[in-house]
């Protein structure tokens, strides 16, 4: 007689992990609300308003923290766990609001978006790789999908927040996630991958045995557990597997799984920031105020973090469905097609023609475009790139792709603006669909179908 599994506690997992990637969406939030009351008059800093420079280091200094969070993160995921990796992202945030609740300077700031940039990268490294290690093939698209979801939730969280609460009172809300998150997160296991790879086999069991929802110890098992296990013991060898064995070779790096998963990974992370909607985000009020509406700041943020939420929603319902491929071209060509229009309005009213008529398209172009980016191209990178890797090099191949994304979002926040002047409006938005549709037709190229199937068939597909 086999017994039933249950999928609670994978679910039980992924929600402990993504209470840290809300906390993250609360700090990228953060900015839009704060920075105006720190650059006014009114400043609640004692040395006075922070100049627009500075402003910008504070948004720079989150993305260097990002780039550092990556690399000490895949260094420590192998060697001490992804478990205790991920608990590490944990501490960094509750010292970054502490420091926001005692700032008399705007040094403070720029440590306390340093921090939450780490604590980030670390979550973008981590929890694609720890879910994907523990979720069965049939939700593990679902599961993965819900990081930018929720990261989503937080930032429209502290949009609300910045218009409901004081600056002072702000930060002890953020403050609460991470301290759950640990109170929870170290009564769960690590990963069973991770575990069987140190040659613990008991350990690797029962963790398995805890994420199927089998109670230690317990003889009438499933046959899918069976052979799931035989699996995970065979991607390893045997007993006898020294630590030497385990090392990361340059043959490891060049193999053509691993060429093949880096071109892939890279790409993504390049599409993911260079199809515009990051630096739309950016943009907000600008464009608002181009469509001529007369919604505030704060309500028009709001407006925008909710049509964030419903697309990485969307994601999320549709992973399992439509597949990670389809939606990523979806994703990908609608966006295209989106700022092409809104390319088109731009550069028609820079030669001087009558669109007064179209004055509503800008707004509608950059709903859409947030929208179907949050669809695809915003969330399911992360999801692949965890996938796709090989399992030997994993720890250091997603770090070292994630660390290449903050670079890009670095160049993003700080540079971005210059490209604008230097474009025009017109010129940059036809340069994001173009890059958005040059992606789509490197999904439809490149990257493989991963929906339903193990992380075994997967690396066949690759190789």
């Amino acid at each position: 007689m086999e017994s039933t599994n249950s999928a609670r506690n994978q679910y039980l997992a992924t929600f402990c992990l993504n209470l840290l990637s809300i906390s993250y969406g609360l700090c990228c939030g953060w900015t839009s609300p704060s920075l105006p009351i720190l650059q006014s008059t009114d400043s609640p800093l004692p040395s006075g308003p922070i100049s627009s420079d500075e402003a910008s280091w504070i948004g720079a200094f989150l993305c260097i923290g990002g780039f550092v969070g990556n690399i000490v993160s895949g260094w420590m995921a192998d060697r001490f766990g992804r478990k205790l990796t991920a608990c590490l992202a944990a501490i960094p945030q509750i010292i970054a609001w502490v420091l926001v609740l005692v700032a008399d300077n705007v040094y403070y700031l720029m440590g306390m978006r340093f921090l939450l940039g780490f604590s980030g990268g670390v979550s973008f490294m981590i929890i694609p790789m720890f879910i994907a290690e523990i979720a069965e093939d049939r939700i593990r698209g679902l599961l993965g999908s819900t990081l930018v979801f929720s990261c989503n939730m937080g930032i429209l969280l502290m949009y609300i927040l910045g218009g409901s609460l004081s600056y002072a009172n702000i930060p002890w809300i953020p403050l609460v996630f991470p301290i759950v998150f640990l109170t929870g997160f170290l009564r769960i296991p690590d990963t069973p991958f991770y575990l069987m790879r140190k040659n613990d086999y008991v350990e690797s069991e029962n963790s398995l045995r805890f994420y199927r929802g089998y109670r230690p110890g317990t003889q009438h098992v499933s046959s899918e557990f069976k052979m799931e296990l035989v699996k995970l013991k065979d991607a390893f060898g045997d007993e006898n597997q020294t630590l030497q064995d385990e090392k990361i070779t340059w043959g490891d790096l060049i193999s053509s799984h691993a060429r093949k998963a880096f071109l892939i990974g890279i790409s993504l992370m390049a599409l993911n920031q260079f199809c515009g909607c990051f630096a739309m985000l950016n943009y907000t009020a600008s464009i608002f105020n181009e469509s001529g509406s007369t919604l505030s700041a704060n309500t028009s943020a709001i407006v925008i973090g909710s049509i964030q939420m419903v697309g990485s929603y969307f994601s999320t319902m549709l992973v399992e469905r439509a597949g990670r491929k389809l939606l990523l071209m979806v994703s990908a060509t609608g966006i295209g097609l989106g700022l092409a229009i809104f390319a088109g309005f731009s550069y028609a009213k820079y030669v001087g023609l009558d669109v007064e008529s179209f004055t509503w398209l800008p707004l509608v172009c950059f709903s859409f475009v947030i929208f179907i980016g949050s669809v695809g191209v915003l969330t399911l990178p992360f999801l692949v790139l965890a996938e796709v890797m090989p399992q030997k090099i994993k720890g250091f191949a997603i770090s070292f792709c994630m660390g290449i994304l903050w670079i890009f979002a670095f160049l993003a926040i700080k540079y971005f603006s210059t490209l604008f002047d230097v474009l025009g409006m017109h010129g940059t938005m036809l340069l994001f669909s173009v890059c958005s549709l040059g992606g789509a037709l490197f999904v439809a190229f490149m990257v493989p179908e991963t929906k339903g199937k193990s992380l075994e068939a997967i690396a066949k597909l690759m190789s």
